[in-house]
């Protein structure tokens, strides 16, 4: 990580103080190097990792250094540079940076500095970004009694699979006209995140807070957080809801114990659900399934 510092210019410091033109206490600094970005935030994509930042606010910014590092402190390189705006009023201005150069499944490590009009680069941003880019996608789901042989969801796959498939994650089906999403074992665990504005709202999966049942209501805009029985994580949020189908964005988190769903591995273990985890309030079980 590259320190903030100044230049200072010992001749004209000395000349200054034998000309009487400092006190003993003053310093004469030439040319402060400009100050980090700040709030630097990124947003997952699929083969691509959006990197956010605002600008320090000085109007002495020619542009930024974007880098890039496998590891959290060590080895960054610039991967690529941002022209930085106008900014005569000192304005909050958010800029951003897309690397499209990563691959689904790996963690990359991010900082951004600041570049003035001399050249002269400040220290790298201090917040810990990290990423890690998976697939994502959308795909439509009818409930059982439409078409039982694609009714369930393979998350590994991204593909449609009967809804009692051993490789099936979830699958959907209707009681009184209402549409529910079900996990097809006591190993898969899911959770309503409630209605989100856009895909991206939901960022990482939650450690607490799964269903007690297995199964929930599918509303419309709601998005929905899977954790597989193999400890993969994925999200789904409902786009459409017509009399027989589904239509679902999806995103899936190729790397095992990876809670990272858009933009940390401390996960806890699996809930430990019993006997009544697939039933409906009338006792019906939901699922024949007992896991891949």
């Amino acid at each position: 990580m590259k320190l903030k510092k100044l230049i200072v210019l010992p001749i004209l410091l000395i000349l200054a103080i034998a000309l009487g033109g400092c006190s003993d206490d003053e310093i004469l600094i030439i040319n402060e190097f400009p100050p980090a970005p700040q709030g630097v935030f990124s947003i997952t994509g699929d083969n691509a990792v959006f990197i956010f930042w605002n600008a320090p606010y000085e109007a002495d910014l020619a542009e930024f250094f974007v880098y890039r590092s496998n590891e959290p402190v060590n080895n960054f390189v610039v991967i690529g540079t941002v022209i930085a705006d106008d900014n005569p009023n000192l304005d909050l201005v958010l800029h951003q940076f897309t690397d499209s150069t990563v691959v689904n499944g790996q963690t990359y490590y991010y900082a951004v500095a600041s570049v003035d009009f001399a050249g002269q680069v400040s220290e790298l941003s201090a917040e810990d970004v990290f990423d890690t880019p998976r697939p994502e996608g959308t795909i439509i789901i009818p409930e059982i009694s439409t078409d039982p042989t694609i009714a369930g969801l393979d998350l590994s796959t991204q593909s449609r699979v009967p809804w009692n498939d051993p490789n099936a994650d979830i699958y959907l089906d209707t009681v009184a006209g209402i549409f529910y999403i079900n996990a097809t074992d006591t190993l898969t665990d899911l959770q309503d995140m409630g209605y989100t504005e856009d895909f991206d709202a939901i960022g990482f999966a939650p450690t607490v807070g799964w269903s007690e049942n297995g199964w929930a209501e599918v509303i419309l805009g709601h998005t929905y957080v899977i954790w597989t029985r193999d400890l993969h994580y994925a999200k789904l949020r409902v786009t459409t809801i017509t009399s027989s189908f589904v239509d679902f964005q999806w995103a899936y988190q190729l790397d095992q114990d990876n809670p990272e769903l858009v933009g940390g591995n401390n996960i806890t273990q699996k809930p430990v659900r019993g006997s009544d985890y697939l039933r409906r309030p009338n006792g019906d079980k939901v699922s024949i399934n007992s896991g891949k």
